[in-house]
């Protein structure tokens, strides 16, 4: 297999020396290791070799795999996600807290200046922040099954959005004529996050299936028009033929 090649796989993601679950694909594995997110969908992914964002000991596993086996990487904590380093806990003040409207708890997860890190220690005035990542300092366990190679520009695509936007099956797709066309989901809209995903997803598609143009459509449909009920009529109407009723009145009193 090569870089740019497209990949179904199932996997378990785990760290340190207890080799910790950290993410997996199988609901089963989930569900035994007490990680299981009801709100998560649990299935094989696709994946592309070379793809930067995967560590390259796994994209280097990938090339000379073969379907249908199971393999593991190892990847050391120092290229991984770094060893833990002292200078990354930092001290900040209560006030910064106060500023950003932020209530500070142990364990907590916070973003202070754009940075983001972990409460560990909380005393009169000022907060411990670890600014390490979560995994720093473990080695990472990547066991995987290459269940197939896609090939199908069609579900090349899909994947390219799912690995962007969590709402993929719900994208209308085609390619015709050497044009993908893409029509978002009505939930997509009005989403912020669609707006970063999809220049990414654009410049993917142009990367991977390079002998296509793209189309991606934003369809609003326009509100249909109620129709009034025959003998129904509006309030200004109604209120018309009352002054009406109470002139045609007045007129016979004066007549009698």
């Amino acid at each position: 297999m090569n870089d740019g090649d497209f990949i179904e796989l199932s996997f378990e993601l785990r760290a340190g020396a207890d080799k910790k679950l950290i993410s997996t694909s199988k609901e089963d594995v989930a569900k035994s290791e007490n990680i299981f997110d009801d709100k998560k969908k649990y299935k094989d992914v696709v994946l592309i070799i070379g793809n930067e964002d995967m560590f390259k000991e796994i994209n280097e596993s990938f090339k000379s795999a073969e379907i249908g086996k199971e393999y593991e990487v190892v990847i050391p904590a120092k290229d991984a996600y770094g060893l833990r380093d002292n200078k990354n806990i930092k001290v900040v003040p209560m006030r910064e807290f106060q500023r950003n409207k932020i209530n500070p708890e142990m364990g907590k997860e916070v973003n202070i200046n754009n940075k983001i890190g972990k409460i560990i220690s909380i005393t009169p005035g000022r907060v411990l922040i670890d600014y390490n990542h979560e995994l720093a300092g473990k080695d990472i366990y990547y066991k995987y099954e290459i269940k197939q190679s896609i090939m199908d520009g069609k579900a090349k695509v899909q994947a390219i959005i799912e690995m962007y936007y969590n709402l993929s099956e719900n994208f209308i797709l085609s390619i015709e004529n050497n044009v993908i066309d893409i029509q978002i989901p009505e939930e997509a809209k009005f989403d912020v996050n669609w707006l970063d995903a999809k220049y990414r997803i654009a410049n993917d598609i142009r990367k991977y299936l390079p002998d296509n143009d793209i189309l991606i459509k934003e369809l609003y449909v326009k509100e249909e028009k109620k129709e009034e009920s025959v003998g129904e009529k509006s309030g200004k109407q109604q209120d018309a033929e009352n002054k009406e009723e109470k002139n045609d009145d007045k007129v016979d009193e004066v007549q009698k």
